[in-house]
């Protein structure tokens, strides 16, 4: 079973409830109540709207920062980015961040939220 995610022009599937974004939370040590109704309400069909929703997309927001903040120190530590200058490690470290699946994830989610509250709809969420 899955859980499609719908803006009003995007949307996102979490394919189970191993999904490593489904973990982000716990690991990373952020209080994210809208975000874990996604593994909470896994089964049921149920949206997502108004004051709930803006706090979801700063929930996935702070998500999406603590990750990049986690996936840079791993990087930095596994020596993988050799150079000082500031502007190429941050280049660096960008590419290589946004090429993992978890944050390409967490980014169409944040845009799926960014467009449901500009255009006042819900987000809705169904299981397939």
């Amino acid at each position: 079973m899955a859980l499609d995610i719908r803006g009003p022009h995007s949307s996102i599937r979490i394919e189970d409830l191993d999904e490593p974004m489904l973990e982000l939370p716990e690991r990373l040590e952020i209080d994210s109540p809208r975000f874990d109704l996604f593994a909470k309400r896994f089964a049921e069909a149920f949206s997502i709207e108004g004051d709930e929703l803006k706090q979801l997309a700063t929930e996935v927001f702070q998500l999406i920062d603590s990750f990049r903040a986690m996936k840079e120190a791993q990087l930095d530590s596994l020596g993988m980015i050799q150079t000082d200058d500031p502007v190429l490690r941050a280049s660096a470290f960008d590419e290589v961040v946004r090429r993992n699946p978890v944050h390409q994830k967490l980014e169409a989610l944040l845009a799926c939220c960014k467009q449901a509250v500009s255009d006042g709809l819900p987000l809705t969420c169904q299981p397939t």
